[in-house]
């Protein structure tokens, strides 16, 4: 039996697959994944030329190639890939555009950011929207993580007092996506106003793990994890400053960022951001796998037809172990420990007044009241399973609780990472964080 999933397979995307399957062979519908043939069609959309730096061309080659080999994409799989990188070049064109006419953009100053640093579903979301509701930092909104770039309509839209196009297009987007997937919310919250990482971004430089969770493409993630991604976190400096632009931001008042790929990255963060906090929140690792399993299969299913959950569990498992490793290294190699805090998910979950005065202590800030009541008023309005519960379990996905507590021990040894359900099977004394 397949995990409990997401309701894609209703009749709305039994009905869709469908008719594109059907017009695919009569040419009317774009299915073709041809770089290209891509390339050209975002010039023709835009009337524009000049992607700027090419360097974006390797890895969207890497990924087209994987996409078309590996993926076995289902026809709706097939036709948002392709509308989904159209739109990342399009954005490109668009940047090109916006800095020949705003050279001053890239003269802007960013600061330091605060950085969440931690695995999927480890409380860094949580963290991160916290952070958020204080008026004293910068952060995304998703319209914004979706679409970085103003758009030729939003200079008109600003001139007349409408909505910013780009906020109409998202919800129109997230309409269809809640129509056909309404339980995809107790995975991971979606507005079109919500606090968002920087994900979307990074997608901007085709070098994104956003990707993986879209599709079957070992080989494009093998790649990612193996290869500097140098022109990626450059543009994604360069898209933060546009962002801060359209929004007229005060010059190096400091972003709250998040993005779980920054375990993979941590080393091309700091190579943008040197001076950059890291707040690193840690969870039991045997539910971050399997929470991760879940967001994945729940992301993964819609769009590929022949993934198997065994194929997820143990392709995150073994992803999560690297990025575990790698990040530990990079910051015992490149980051000094007045620049490192480490909380625990649990202390997040039960007592967060406590777990931000110790956070605003590390960042030598005071905890405001304004930040308390803004906070708290951010938690009323989210409290947890408002959407459903997220659930999952590790053996639908043909994992072993024992495997990962082996394979994560020095994980969890390393930060005193309690258990939030007792491990009955592990020897005496292999338990440091004893039952939560």
């Amino acid at each position: 039996m397949l995990p409990r999933a997401i309701d894609y397979h209703r009749r709305p995307m039994r009905v869709l697959n469908g008719v594109l399957g059907a017009v695919r062979p009569l040419g009317l519908a774009r299915f073709e994944l041809d770089q290209d043939k891509l390339l050209q069609a975002a010039r023709h959309d835009t009337g524009l030329e000049d992607f700027g730096d090419e360097a974006f061309l390797q890895p969207m080659s890497v990924l087209i190639q994987s996409l078309e080999q590996e993926a076995d994409l289902n026809p709706i799989g097939h036709f948002l890939a392709r509308a989904n990188i159209l739109r990342i070049l399009k954005h490109r064109l668009y940047v090109q555009a916006l800095l020949q006419q705003h050279p001053e953009i890239l003269q802007r100053e960013l600061g330091d950011p605060v950085v969440v640093v931690g695995l999927a579903r480890s409380g860094t979301t949580r963290l991160h929207r916290l952070l958020a509701a204080d008026e004293r930092f910068l952060h995304l909104q998703s319209w914004e993580s979706v679409y970085p770039v103003p758009w030729p309509d939003s200079f008109a839209a600003r001139e007349a007092g409408t909505t910013e196009p780009r906020i109409t297009a998202l919800d129109q987007a997230l309409k269809a996506v809640l129509y056909m997937s309404p339980q995809i919310a107790a995975v991971h919250p979606l507005g079109t106003f919500e606090v968002e990482e920087e994900v979307g971004l990074i997608q901007h430089g085709f070098a994104t793990q956003l990707f993986e969770i879209q599709a079957r493409i070992p080989t494009f993630a093998e790649w990612l994890m193996t290869h500097n991604q140098h022109a990626a976190y450059d543009y994604l400096v360069t898209l933060l400053k546009i962002v801060a632009w359209w929004r007229d931001d005060p010059p190096g008042k400091p972003w709250i960022l998040k993005s779980p790929q920054y375990m993979q990255d941590l080393d091309e963060l700091l190579r943008i951001f040197p001076g950059a906090r890291l707040l690193c929140p840690h969870r039991d690792p045997v539910k971050v796998v399997g929470s991760a399993c879940s967001m994945t299969w729940n992301a993964i299913v819609r769009d590929s037809a022949s993934v198997t959950p065994e194929w997820v569990g143990q392709e995150w498992l073994g992803k999560i172990e690297r990025m575990l490793r790698k990040t530990l290294e990079v910051r015992e190699q490149q980051v000094s420990r007045e620049n490192q805090y480490d909380l625990l998910y649990a202390d997040i979950s039960t007592d967060w007044q406590r777990s931000m005065q110790g956070v605003y202590g590390f960042l030598d800030m005071p905890f405001t009241d304004q930040a308390r009541d803004s906070m708290q008023e951010w938690l009323a309005g989210n409290r947890q399973h408002k959407h459903g519960a997220h659930k999952y379990s590790l053996s639908d996905f043909g994992l072993a609780r024992d495997e990962v507590d082996r394979r994560l021990m020095f994980y969890r040894q390393r930060f005193e990472i309690p258990y939030e359900t007792a491990n009955p099977h592990l020897a005496a004394g292999a338990n440091p964080g004893g039952a939560a």
